[in-house]
């Protein structure tokens, strides 16, 4: 990879998928904001990949449903870095329910985290990566982007979208 140097903002970064994604750009020498709802374990994660190296990283506060937080958090990884080179869209939940069983509330967290988050972390990057004239996004998928699951109805309907 060539990301020496380069600005990357992770979603849901403070473990799991986004945390191995956030430790493989460090050690490709990037500078990698770990974005995630809970901002002490994005700083812990933080801490422990910028002791690795040799790429830096740093923990940022960001419910991605939220325009204003995913703006504040994009705010300060440009004040810090300088712009943004990278997103990966990467937060997500599921919550398991027969479609008949499955409450609305639930229904709407899991679209909006991961399809309004992805929508408002690409709205607030773009503009810095338009700057630098290049970027990338990334979005997650999953096998169940192109696979149903009966329990799984929100989860494959936002992995389609």
């Amino acid at each position: 990879m060539k990301l020496k140097d380069k600005v990357c903002i992770v979603t849901g970064a403070a473990r799991g998928i986004g945390e191995g994604i956030a430790r493989r750009y460090v050690a490709e020498g990037a500078y990698v904001a770990i974005a995630d709802l809970q901002l002490d374990a994005a700083t812990e994660t933080a801490e422990a990949l910028s002791e690795m190296g040799p790429g830096r990283a740093m923990g940022v506060a960001m419910d991605v449903t939220s325009e204003a937080a995913v703006n504040a958090g994009v705010a300060r990884v440009v004040e810090e870095w300088g712009g943004v080179d990278v997103l990966v869209a990467n937060a997500g939940i599921q919550i398991v329910h027969r479609i008949e069983e499955f409450p609305f509330e639930d229904w709407k967290k899991v679209l909006a985290i991961h399809l309004d988050g992805a929508f408002l972390t690409s709205k607030a990057c773009i503009p810095h990566m338009y700057r630098r004239k290049s970027g990338s996004i990334i979005l997650m998928g999953s096998a169940h982007s192109k696979e149903a699951s009966p329990l799984k109805a929100a989860y494959v309907t936002a992995k389609h979208g």
